[in-house]
């Protein structure tokens, strides 16, 4: 009786490690399915997230100094973050 107790945890634990496994590898591919073909892929998961998932980058706006986070920025051709359309568009200027 007592083996037939260490084989059914050892069976729930195969079985919840295969599936710890199968939801980590689905959620790293539907990160790169969300992107559209043709646009470039991120450098790197951590230029917007930490890999806990709870932090971001922040970025500091071209124009007036602010800090923020990087998932908010306006992007203009140059490379530069700034954190509205208008501070973009006054830096165009």
């Amino acid at each position: 009786m007592k083996y037939l107790i260490w084989l059914v945890v050892l069976l729930a634990v195969v079985v919840w490690f295969q599936r710890a496994k199968k939801s980590m590898l689905a959620g790293s591919d539907s990160a790169d399915a969300k992107a559209e073909p043709g646009m470039p892929q991120p450098k790197s998961s951590r230029s917007r997230r930490s890999s806990d998932g709870g932090a971001e980058t922040m970025v500091q706006c071209a124009h007036c100094g602010i800090h923020f986070p990087v998932s908010e920025a306006v992007v203009h051709a140059s490379g530069a973050h700034y954190c509205s359309e208008e501070h973009r568009r006054l830096a165009s200027f």
